[in-house]
């Protein structure tokens, strides 16, 4: 069943509003250790680079390909207007 426009804003409000106005810091590849944590090894291909954007509070967005964390994912940037 598909969620109404409305209340798929409200699910991704409760979800990332957090992020809202916050400033990037850095963005970086992960460290061998970090992706050891998230239980990559092995799953990071030739054109993969895991990584990290890290804001000025020390909160963090690591993509991935899905909600269970199965491998590192991606982020497709544009240019869109609200």
């Amino acid at each position: 069943m598909l969620e109404t426009e409305k209340e798929m804003q409200k699910i991704l409000t409760k979800e990332y509003g957090s992020l809202i106005g916050k400033m990037v810091h850095t963005i970086r590849p992960l460290k061998e250790s970090e992706i050891e944590e998230l239980g990559w090894n092995g799953l990071v291909g030739f054109n993969d680079i895991p990584m990290v954007i890290i804001f000025h509070d020390g909160q963090a967005i690591i993509p991935s390909q899905d909600p269970e964390i199965n491998g590192p994912g991606f982020l497709i940037t544009a240019d869109l207007q609200d």
